[in-house]
């Protein structure tokens, strides 16, 4: 698992050298050294009292924490995450990370190590620690794991042999050579990229970079590397050069670690680490470099620099020569077609591209831990990798502190510390829309039903059923299917829902028709409300819906073959749910932010929900929903558990006043007794006895206003009728708040979800 394979992998300085190349810290640059940045460390998205757009695209780091540490070398990890279910045969996401445990350098040759977690990148027991197979791994189509070594066995000037790692329940491993066949002769080395990856006709591509030289390599360097593409049509039993995706004919740049990815339209993706020669024996690190192919990989566009813009900010090496640096890139396609790229050197980070064409990227820093006293790119090798762990939730793991050249004697003042371990951050990827029902979820709790003939559960594939159409995941085996015709899967939802838009993949990577159909009856079926003809997805196709639905039914055409499949299905209302916001953070849309944020605790009937929590003396904890135009009737509907309630939470129903501020027009309180009451502008009058909101269970609370008046409803039961507002003159009703019983009292927690809000 050494990143290298002779010398240290240490700064963005590369030196010749025979058989190889090394990089060293290299000559004096402009600002490689005791740099004051490295005082501050990188957190989670920064936190304000605005939450993200309710309405965009959300890139939010969260969750900071450790994946292994035992003193000794732990460094330049990457990740695998696989399908599996538990006991119970509710689904996981297994995630295992592999890590070198030998110095950086040629001659050491101590097997690397892996870790694995069985809930979803949360936790790695030390428990399983072991040493195989100690390489990132890609589950195929026929379900068996597949990995491929780093380094080669053993090589031919046309040709190079490498271990491969097979497995059809990732706990025992058959291992056999697999040769790759170049496609230039071979006089220095050879390393692959990252696992390998399957097409959807279900090739098998690995990416490699290679030290040439002889007719390929430019005059006047004394080593060159570039990147290139195999493919493999007998599942990773042999492997044939496909196409070069980078290569400089001029010798001025060198390509080593093409990351490489499919975007949602098939076509493959690659972002390349980037050198450039100075004329000498030094290659600067420079802006990584990215390509397209739209053949499978036989053939790539010209390459262009990355381009990666950082609303929070991004710390550059050199300011008098700023430029986006990075190494080890990697990508990720999320199952809700968000493309993820990772790297770091300086610092940590991802980006997401939402356009699906792998360009406009937004990122954030993840993770810093460089010394004041020392080089600015010490601390952490930059060698990042990623997982996707949820439909909308991916895991970045990285380093910290490898113990080759990463932190010498001399530096100190570290960011963080000069421990030796691997870190995991979880980033939350966001598309559009803050209604996203938790179908996995309800099913579980036998809130909603499926009728279905796509019932197939084939030997191998767990995750194949009913619920595999709405388990979060777009892998191919995590589907509804039917193997002998076209399938029809039906859902009755636990109310009728305002439907505005749907997510669909029918087969994963293979051409596939399908239509959705909506009913308030389950009788009455009316036109298709999508009509996805002719679609190869590789992730979720959203689509723009007008439906009101208590039944919602998918046809799906069989293929080719014969078999129908319903890949992964999402279902968004004009309810607000927190399915897909943030988690541990801020909720989006909302304003007006305190002691707030998106929970995974204590939710019942989902898997995400809002936390009001009152711990400060000097203000309430709260949350604004904004709206800026006016209407004469609002209807606010939410469930609620007030988990402790020592003293009351409040929820208003904001409207206009005759001089245009916005006011409370109506202003309620949920006491500590569970009565409810109403603010009449200067004293607080009872609306119902006590027990009607008791603390620690959930009720649906609802408020039908108009300017003169509003009903309170609990439970579907009239509570209080005729309600007069609490700012008479109102001239228009707005958003809506939710809050602690006041400033200097504490205590107060309640838990949100399904928020209805409308006109």
């Amino acid at each position: 698992m050494s990143r290298r394979i002779t010398g240290a992998l240490t700064a963005g300085v590369v030196a010749a050298v025979s058989g190889w190349m090394t990089l060293s810290p290299g000559p004096a640059q402009a600002a490689p050294s005791n740099d004051t940045t490295c005082k501050t460390p990188v957190n989670s998205s920064p936190t304000t009292d605005v939450g993200p757009s309710a309405t965009g695209y959300v890139l939010n780091v969260g969750d900071l924490g450790t994946v292994f540490s035992d003193g000794a070398q732990a460094a330049f990890p990457k990740v695998s995450a696989r399908d599996e279910v538990n006991a119970d045969g509710s689904p996981r996401r297994t995630v295992t990370t592999t890590f070198s445990r030998g110095l950086d350098k040629g001659s050491d040759h101590t097997p690397p190590a892996q870790v694995t977690s069985a809930d979803g990148g949360q936790t790695f027991a030390a428990s399983t620690l072991t040493t195989t197979p100690g390489v990132p791994t890609t589950q195929l189509r026929d379900g068996s794991l597949l990995g491929i070594d780093f380094a080669p066995t053993s090589t031919t000037t046309s040709s190079a042999t490498f271990q491969v790692y097979r497995s059809t329940d990732g706990t025992n491993w058959v291992t056999f050579p697999t040769i790759i066949q170049l496609s230039i002769p071979l006089d220095g080395g050879i390393r692959t990229h990252g696992a390998p990856f399957q097409l959807g006709d279900g090739t098998v591509l690995i990416s490699y970079y290679i030290q040439f030289g002889g007719s390929h390599q430019a005059p006047g360097r004394a080593a060159q590397i570039s990147s290139y593409v195999a493919a493999s049509t007998d599942g990773g039993a042999s492997f044939t050069t496909r196409g070069t995706i980078a290569y400089d004919s001029t010798g001025a740049n060198s390509y080593p670690e093409a990351a490489v990815a499919a975007l949602p339209s098939g076509k493959l993706l690659s972002v390349i680490r980037h050198h450039v020669w100075d004329g000498s024996d030094f290659e600067s690190l420079d802006t990584p470099r990215w390509t397209t192919s739209t053949d499978g990989g036989a053939h790539w566009a010209a390459l262009q620099d990355l381009t990666v813009s950082f609303p929070n900010g991004y710390d550059q090496f050199d300011e008098a020569k700023p430029k986006l640096m990075g190494v080890f890139p990697q990508l990720q396609l999320m199952p809700n077609g968000v493309m993820v790229l990772s790297a770091g050197r300086p610092d940590n980070w991802v980006a997401i591209s939402t356009n699906g064409q792998g360009t406009g990227w937004v990122g954030q820093l993840t993770y810093r831990n460089c010394p004041t006293t020392g080089y600015r790119l010490h601390g952490s090798t930059g060698n990042t990798a990623l997982a996707s762990v949820e439909s909308n939730r991916v895991l970045q793991v990285g380093d910290n502190c490898e113990n080759t050249w990463s932190c010498p004697v001399g530096d100190s003042g570290y960011t963080v510390d000069s421990g030796r371990r691997i870190w995991r951050r979880f980033a939350d990827v966001l598309t559009p829309d803050v209604g996203k029902i938790d179908l996995a979820t309800k099913y579980r709790l036998g809130q909603i039903q499926v009728s279905t003939d796509m019932t197939a559960t084939p030997d191998g594939h767990p995750r194949t059923g009913p619920a595999g159409a709405f388990d979060g995941s777009t892998d191919y085996w995590s589907s509804a299917a039917r193997l002998d015709g076209a399938g029809t899967y039906t859902i009755t939802l636990d109310r009728e829902y305002q439907l505005t838009r749907l997510g669909l993949s029918l087969r994963n990577g293979t051409l596939a028709s399908g239509r959705v159909y909506a009913s308030a009856d389950g009788v009455n079926w009316g036109n298709p409300i999508v009509d996805a003809a002719n679609r190869t997805h590789l992730a979720l196709e959203y689509f723009t819906v007008t439906a009101k639905a208590r039944y919602l039914k998918v046809v799906a055409d069989a293929g080719a073959d014969g078999a129908a499949f319903l890949n992964e299905l999402e279902l968004y209302s004009n309810i607000n749910s927190f399915e897909n916001d943030p988690v541990n953070n801020r909720p989006r849309g909302f304003t007006g932010l305190s002691q707030t944020w998106v929970t995974r605790s204590g939710v019942d009937g989902s898997s995400r929900a809002l936390r009001l929590n009152d711990t400060a003396k000097d203000a309430m904890a709260r949350a604004v929903w904004p709206v800026s135009a006016t209407s004469p009737t609002r209807t606010l509907e939410f469930r609620a558990d007030p988990v402790t309630l020592p003293n009351a939470f409040l929820f208003d129903v904001q409207g206009r006043a005759a001089d245009g501020t916005t006011v409370d027009a109506y202003h309620f309180a949920a006491r500590a007794d569970g009565s409810l009451a109403r603010f009449n502008g200067s004293d607080w009058v009872a609306l119902t006895g006590a027990g009607v909101v008791p603390a620690g269970k959930w009720s649906t609370i609802k408020v039908q206003a108009g300017t003169t008046s509003a009903t309170v409803s609990v439970g579907g039961t009239v509570v209080a009728a005729s309600v007069p507002p609490t700012r008479a003159g109102t001239t228009g009703l707005l958003g809506y708040s939710f809050a602690s019983s006041g400033t200097a009292s504490v205590g107060d927690q309640v838990v949100f979800d399904d928020v209805l809000f409308s006109s």
